[in-house]
C-alpha cells in the first residue's frame, strides 16, 4: 500500500466530483488509505463548511463586480388623487398610471469601486485555498487515525502472541512442577506473567476501539461503524528518505502550503480594502438618467425624462472616513504580521516533522535487530528451561523482552508512516518518488 499524498488538485477535484449528501453505508469491501480518504472527503462535514465558504466569497466578488455596470430600474406605478386648488376649491378627482425607466452609472472614482472588487477577489481566493487547507487537513487525520488502527492491530496482535507464550509458559512451569522439577514459586510466577499479558492485551483491545472509532469519525461516520481495512505488510526495505533536503521543503512549503497561501491572499484584501477606505474619502463622479410615459385619464398622455450628472465630493463625515482609513491601515499591519507568524510556525512545523522522520528512519532498523536479538534470546533460554538448565525468572525475563520488542517494532513502523505523512502535509507534498513508500 502507498503512502497517501495528493495535490491540492487533485483534492479539491476529488471533492468537487462528489456531491454533497448524507454518508452512505459504508463499503463492504477492505478499503485502502486512498479509498478512505475519498470517503472522507465525499462524507465529512467540514469539507462542506469550507466549500460553502467558497461559495459565499464566490457570490460576494460577482456583486462586488455589479459595480463596473449601471444599474437599471424599471417601474410602473399607478395614482389616484385629488388636490385643492389655491382658490380653496377642490380639483376633480385625477388618475395617473404609465411605466418608467431609471439608469444610475458610477463613471469615475479614485478607487472605491476597483479597491472593493480586488478585496472580494483576494477573499475568494482566500477562501479557496482554505478549502484546499481543509482537505489537506482532512486527509492527514485520515492517515494519522489509518496507521494509528493499523499499528493498534498489530500491538494486539503482539500481545496475543505474548499472552499465548505466557500461557505455555505457565503449563510447562505446572508441568515442572508436577514432575518435581520445579518449585510452586516458578508457578506463581508464571501465572502473574499470564495475568500481566492478559491485562496488556485487554488495554491494547481497548486502545484498537477508540482508534477504529476515531477514524469511523473522521471518514464520516459513527464511532461505532465498522470500516474493514486492506490488509498492511510493512517492509524496512521500501522505506526511504526523501529526496529534497530539509532546505527546498522548507521553501516549498513557504511556496505551497494553502493556510499560509490563504494568509497571503487575506493580506492583499487588506491592502485592497485600505485602496477602496482611501477612495471613499475622494470625490465621485456618476451619470442619472430617467424616462418613463404618464397617462392622465380622460386627458391624454406626457412622455416625461430627465439627464444629468453628478459630481460628488465629501467635505466631512465627523471624520468617519479619516477613521475608516486608519482602521484599514492597521488591518494591513496585522494581516501582515499575520502572514509572518504564520510562516514561521510551517517553518517550524516542517523542522519538527524532518527531526521526527530521521529518527522514525533509524528507529527502524534499530527495533528489527532488537526484535531478532530478543527472539533469539527467547528461543535459547526456552530450550534450556525444558532441560533445566535455566530457571523461570530468565524465561519471564526473556519473554517480557521479547514482548516488548515485538511493541517496540510495530511503533517503529507506525511512526514512520506518521512522520512521513506530517511531513507531506507540512511540506505542501513530497516528491513522487517518495511516495510509494509500502508495497
Amino acid at each position: 500500500m502507498r503512502l497517501l499524498a495528493l495535490s491540492l488538485a487533485g483534492l479539491t477535484g476529488m471533492w468537487l466530483s462528489c456531491a454533497v449528501h448524507a454518508a452512505d453505508a459504508p463499503p463492504a469491501k477492505a478499503l485502502s488509505l486512498a479509498e478512505l480518504t475519498a470517503l472522507a472527503l465525499h462524507n465529512n462535514p467540514q469539507t462542506t463548511i469550507a466549500w460553502s465558504a467558497v461559495t459565499q466569497s464566490e457570490a460576494a466578488e460577482r456583486i462586488a463586480r455589479a459595480g463596473w455596470w449601471p444599474t437599471l430600474t424599471a417601474s410602473y406605478s399607478g395614482q389616484r388623487s385629488r388636490s385643492v386648488a389655491s382658490s380653496g376649491d377642490a380639483a376633480p378627482i385625477q388618475t395617473r398610471y404609465g411605466p418608467s425607466i431609471s439608469l444610475s452609472y458610477l463613471l469615475f472614482d479614485f478607487g472605491a469601486r476597483g479597491g472593493g472588487i480586488d478585496q472580494a477577489a483576494a477573499q475568494r481566493l482566500a477562501a479557496q485555498y482554505n478549502l484546499n487547507q481543509t482537505l489537506q487537513d482532512l486527509a492527514l487525520t485520515v492517515e494519522s487515525n489509518y496507521y494509528t488502527v493499523i499499528g493498534s492491530r498489530a500491538l494486539v496482535d503482539a500481545n496475543q502472541q505474548a499472552l499465548a507464550e505466557a500461557q505455555a509458559n505457565l503449563d510447562a512451569a505446572r508441568t515442572r512442577h508436577t514432575a518435581g522439577l520445579a518449585t510452586i514459586a516458578d508457578v506463581y510466577q508464571a501465572e502473574s506473567a499470564a495475568a500481566a499479558a492478559q491485562l496488556t492485551l485487554q488495554r491494547s483491545q481497548g486502545q484498537l476501539r477508540i482508534a477504529d472509532g476515531a477514524l469511523a469519525a473522521a471518514a464520516g461516520y459513527r464511532p461505532d461503524t465498522s470500516l474493514r481495512l486492506a490488509d498492511w505488510n510493512p517492509q524496512a526495505d521500501a522505506i526511504e528518505l526523501p529526496t529534497r533536503s530539509l532546505d527546498e521543503l522548507m521553501t516549498r512549503a513557504r511556496d505551497a502550503r494553502p493556510e499560509l497561501l490563504a494568509a497571503q491572499a487575506g493580506e492583499q484584501a487588506a491592502a485592497d480594502a485600505v485602496r477602496a477606505a482611501r477612495g471613499s474619502a475622494l470625490p465621485s463622479l456618476s451619470v442619472n438618467a430617467s424616462a418613463g410615459r404618464t397617462r392622465i385619464a380622460d386627458r391624454g398622455s406626457s412622455d416625461p425624462f430627465s439627464v444629468g450628472a453628478t459630481l460628488s465630493v465629501p467635505l466631512f463625515q465627523g471624520f468617519a472616513l479619516q477613521s475608516a482609513i486608519r482602521g484599514a491601515r492597521a488591518a494591513l499591519d496585522s494581516a501582515h504580521a499575520s502572514t509572518e507568524s504564520l510562516r514561521l510556525e510551517v517553518e517550524q512545523e516542517v523542522w519538527v516533522a524532518w527531526q521526527n522522520l530521521q529518527t522514525a528512519y533509524g528507529n527502524v532498523d534499530a527495533s528489527r535487530a532488537q526484535l531478532a536479538s530478543a527472539q533469539r534470546a527467547a528461543d535459547a533460554i526456552r530450550a534450556r528451561y525444558r532441560n533445566g538448565l535455566s530457571n523461570i525468572l530468565e524465561v519471564l525475563s526473556t519473554e517480557a523482552a521479547l514482548a516488548q520488542a515485538r511493541v517496540v517494532n510495530v511503533q517503529s513502523y507506525l511512526d514512520w508512516y506518521l512522520a512521513l505523512a506530517t511531513l507531506a502535509h507540512d511540506a505542501g507534498g513530497l516528491p513522487a518518488a517518495t511516495d510509494g513508500v509500502a508495497p
